[in-house]
């Protein structure tokens, strides 16, 4: 099939591919927006999403002929879940009453099995996979805790809490940065990111993305009314530009190990959970701390 012939081929595929890309999102962010509205919708949300992220985590080890322990890692999430969303409710440290627990519960159930010969290895994919996604998505339970009062905004009018407010420029800088991304290398990508890794990514695409990241920042300070100025959110965004493509890169390596292309099928278009939320998992801590030292100064 010659050049012409080729792409006039792929053209409807990708188009078909695109389409259905947008119709899954189109369903998928009013859900999003309405869990993030209220705190404890908001943690359920993540516990489902940690539960789901850690069995695809799991599947594509096992493909790769691993054997984590699929209960202990889920029980490890929620206990990291559960421990985030009631440690304002307690002076104990419950994050490193989780860490202490998870140890002793991982380790632990090694001693269960006859045959020990791989009893190191999967006790640190089990007890990795765990905290690589409860640990990380939970950061955004911690963002959902911010209560520093808003400024006026454009959407003042809608009340909107300072969590959700805060989750929402989580969200909206690592989607459209990642959207930016995807757009720009496919028009004019030209230079491999990462061929290895990630063969479809280009530093055009990256470099589209970051500044996207910057621009959505500073756009969602005055959206959402947000108490910080301008040159943060110029930082915070910058930052998520940087770590955002970081994230999806080691998912990309985890599943190269393998050998696979996507973490799963549940998102129509998308792959798996673990496909849509690798960028978040390294944006969310970043910015929630870049919150912090800002809301602190």
């Amino acid at each position: 099939m010659d050049g012409a012939n080729a792409a006039s081929a792929e053209s409807p595929s990708r188009a078909s591919s695109l389409a259905l890309r947008v119709a899954s999102v189109s369903v998928l962010i009013p859900i999003i927006i309405a869990a993030a509205w209220w705190y404890w919708s908001t943690a359920v949300l993540v516990g489902i999403c940690v539960v789901i992220g850690i069995v695809e985590l799991y599947g594509i080890m096992r493909r790769g002929d691993h054997v984590p322990r699929a209960l202990i890692g889920i029980a490890i999430g929620m206990l990291i879940c559960v421990a985030t969303a009631f440690q304002p409710s307690t002076s104990i440290n419950l994050s490193e009453a989780a860490i202490g627990l998870s140890i002793l519960l991982s380790l632990a159930y090694e001693l269960i099995p006859r045959d020990r010969s791989g009893s190191l290895l999967n006790w640190a994919l089990t007890f990795g996979g765990a905290y690589y996604i409860g640990g990380l998505l939970s950061y955004f339970i911690l963002v959902a805790q911010l209560d520093t009062p808003l400024r006026e905004g454009w959407l003042s009018f809608l009340h909107i809490p300072p969590g959700t407010s805060w989750i929402l420029l989580v969200l909206a800088v690592t989607w459209l940065q990642d959207t930016a991304a995807f757009f720009v290398g496919r028009a004019i990508g030209r230079h491999k990111m990462a061929p290895v890794l990630s063969p479809k990514k280009s530093w055009e695409g990256a470099v589209g993305g970051f500044v996207t990241a910057i621009l959505s920042a500073i756009l969602a300070v005055a959206i959402l009314g947000l108490p910080i100025s301008y040159a943060t959110a110029a930082l915070i965004g910058a930052a998520a530009g940087v770590v955002g493509p970081l994230g999806d890169l080691v998912e990309s390596l985890i599943k190269r190990q393998i050998g696979i292309k996507d973490s799963g099928q549940l998102i129509p278009g998308h792959g798996g959970i673990l496909d849509r939320i690798d960028s978040m998992l390294f944006t969310a801590p970043v910015i929630y701390y870049l919150i912090l030292l800002t809301l602190g100064s």
